[in-house]
């Protein structure tokens, strides 16, 4: 699949499009949308939601929650 992208400004809402030579395609499928006003991050970090303010985690994760000896439980 040949794909051509490309940002062009309209003028007068129009916009010419040529294709290249080795496009030679009996027809071609054509999107339009506006390009995205994107502004570059300054500093803008992930926060967490106000509702979590002030909790604090008080467990170890990485232990595991069960002791070696309870593993056969269900043997």
């Amino acid at each position: 699949m040949d794909a051509l992208r490309f940002t062009a400004r309209p003028v007068d809402r129009r916009i010419m499009i040529e294709l290249p030579a080795d496009m030679d395609a009996d027809t071609v499928e054509v999107i339009v949308r506006a390009a995205k006003k994107t502004s570059p991050k300054r500093g803008k970090w992930r926060r967490p939601p106000t509702e979590l303010e002030g909790t604090v985690i008080h467990d170890d994760l990485i232990a595991p929650a069960v002791s070696e000896d309870e593993w056969d439980a269900l043997q």
